[in-house]
């Protein structure tokens, strides 16, 4: 019988801290093997069942948001997030629910969509060839299958684009229990109003140790870097 490997002998550790209730080791040590290079949304649940059981909702939120966006099917990490999200205190007004593309983009995971972008493109140049090979009377259903094809790359680019814009400004879970809202990057602006963990926000630029944010409802402001953990 072979042996585990050391990463597998640490994932192994670190499930063993999390079953006897050592919580904050556990985290610890899932986090040091995603430092180290191991990737899995198993290991960000894992991580954010951890952090939530050691009290770091916020944490364990931006955690669970990482599992998804490696596995937009995760039950576990979405009705765990849900659950999380109910408990959060601030209530923004005006927020109006995502559009349609980007709850699309959140439910289709990266490699998805490249592979359903890649896969329609080459179908769609291989119709293409093939109706110059048929005759006339068969070009017209080759013709018509190759533009819901040419559509379906046109649908599948968009949504790999909307993607790279989703990451040109990342999402940012606030971690701290409060964290101080002001209207420009000085720290010597009074607050004008506060948000507190779990609150997910848009990161728009970084200034120093703070960071001009976004939230749903389009209302801006600037807080400590420190009181985010962006994804």
């Amino acid at each position: 019988m072979s042996r585990p490997g050391p990463s597998r002998r640490r994932l192994e550790a670190a499930n063993a801290l999390y079953l006897a209730g050592d919580f904050d080791h556990a985290a610890r040590a899932y986090r040091d093997l995603l430092e180290a290079g191991w990737e899995g949304s198993s290991l960000d649940l894992n991580l954010g069942n951890a952090l939530a059981r050691a009290g770091a909702r916020g944490q364990a939120m931006a955690s669970w948001l990482r599992a998804l966006r490696l596995d937009p099917s995760d039950a576990d990490a979405r009705a765990n997030l849900e659950l999380a999200r109910a408990q959060n205190a601030d209530q923004l007004v005006g927020a109006a629910d995502p559009p349609l593309h980007e709850r699309l983009a959140e439910r289709v995971g990266d490699l998805t969509a490249v592979l359903l972008f890649g896969a329609a493109w080459a179908t769609f140049w291989a119709l293409l060839w093939l109706r110059r090979q048929l005759t006339r009377s068969r070009r017209r259903l080759v013709g018509a299958a190759a533009t819901a094809v040419a559509l379906l790359a046109l649908l599948s680019g968009a949504l790999l684009a909307w993607k790279a814009d989703d990451r040109r400004t990342p999402a940012a879970v606030v971690v701290a229990a409060a964290a101080p809202v002001r209207e420009g990057p000085a720290r010597a602006l009074k607050p004008g109003f506060e948000l507190h963990e779990g609150t997910v926000v848009r990161v728009l630029e970084a200034r120093g140790d703070l960071a001009r944010i976004r939230l749903p409802n389009r209302l801006e402001g600037w807080v400590a870097s420190a009181d985010l953990e962006i994804l």
